[in-house]
């Protein structure tokens, strides 16, 4: 009989979600089963494989709707600059190296320019610093050769957007503000072993999460381009 958290994920998952979610608990169900086709004998864990990798990368952020006070807005533009993040691995014997989670964190500055209206007139213009900063769960499928691994995956978890030095004319809270909100992501790249347990890796993600502030509203879509380097334990 499944443990009580996997029954619950498995019956969510067929359930009425929005999208960003829906990932998310498929992940969650993936994690359950992973956890219950593992050996009873502690001795088949022992030879695992472990990771940690550090990345930087470039970014292109994208907005699927901008609202303010209610009010869809056209015409925004976001920038975003160079992220870092970093990834620790774990992939266990019993997959034979095929199926692994990962643990990651990651996060980028954006600048947001917009136009303000009122009645279909622009009134002034709006714009902001949003910090995106986002820790994710990531189921990922790889083909485990020598040097060259070629992988693809899917991640969901915290994503959190904070606004800062905020200038929107009609907005009464100026203040740094956060939103934490469910964030999922997909992904594929490449891990080269170079050198004893050294790796790089090159990456292509696409991110997505929807914040939630005080009269304002951003539904945050992002590419990044990762590149990076890691050890293997």
């Amino acid at each position: 009989m499944l443990p009580f958290f996997c029954q619950r994920c498995l019956s969510e998952v067929f359930g009425d979600c929005p999208f960003g979610l829906f990932s998310m608990k498929i992940v969650s169900v993936l994690i359950c089963l992973m956890l219950l086709s593992a050996p009873s004998k502690g001795d088949a864990l022992e030879n695992i494989e472990l990771y940690i990798a550090g990345y930087g990368m470039a970014t292109q952020p994208l907005s699927q709707g901008l609202s303010f006070r209610g009010k869809n807005i056209s015409d925004e533009r976001i920038h975003g600059d160079p992220g870092f993040g970093v990834k620790i691995g774990i992939f266990p014997s019993f997959f034979h190296g095929y199926l692994g989670l990962e643990l990651e964190s990651f996060g980028q500055n954006n600048s947001l320019n917009f136009p303000v209206e009122e009645n279909s007139t622009v009134t002034g213009k709006g714009k902001s610093g949003l910090i995106t900063y986002s820790s994710m769960v990531n189921l990922i499928f790889r083909y485990p050769g020598r040097n060259a691994r070629p992988y693809v995956g899917i991640g969901g978890g915290l994503s959190n957007g904070i606004l800062h030095h905020t200038d929107i004319p009609g907005r009464l809270d100026n203040n740094t503000e956060m939103a934490s909100v469910p964030g999922y992501q997909f992904f594929g790249g490449i891990q080269m072993v170079i050198a004893g347990n050294w790796f790089v890796f090159g990456e292509y993600k696409y991110s997505a999460a929807n914040y939630h502030w005080n009269q304002f509203a951003l539904n945050f879509r992002s590419e990044y381009f990762l590149a990076g380097i890691g050890y293997l334990f």
